[in-house]
């Protein structure tokens, strides 16, 4: 279950990532709001058919947020 101030990853659609720290989560955790290396707030909501945090309407294609322990 993630909590706020845990740490995470943004993975990014052809390569790359980034660290992040969740500072909120709603939505019974299924909708996180996360802080990137450069201050950017973003967003990412648990996909139903692939159980993995992605943006919303990027269920396919895009960043992907791995927590981590």
């Amino acid at each position: 279950m993630p909590t706020i101030g845990s740490r995470a990853r943004i993975t990014y659609f052809g390569g790359g990532h980034e660290s992040a720290q969740i500072v909120a989560v709603q939505d019974d955790g299924r909708r996180l709001q996360v802080r990137g290396e450069a201050g950017e707030m973003l967003e990412f909501v648990l996909s139903p058919s692939t159980a993995k945090f992605v943006r919303p309407g990027q269920a396919i294609a895009g960043e992907r947020l791995e927590l981590l322990n």
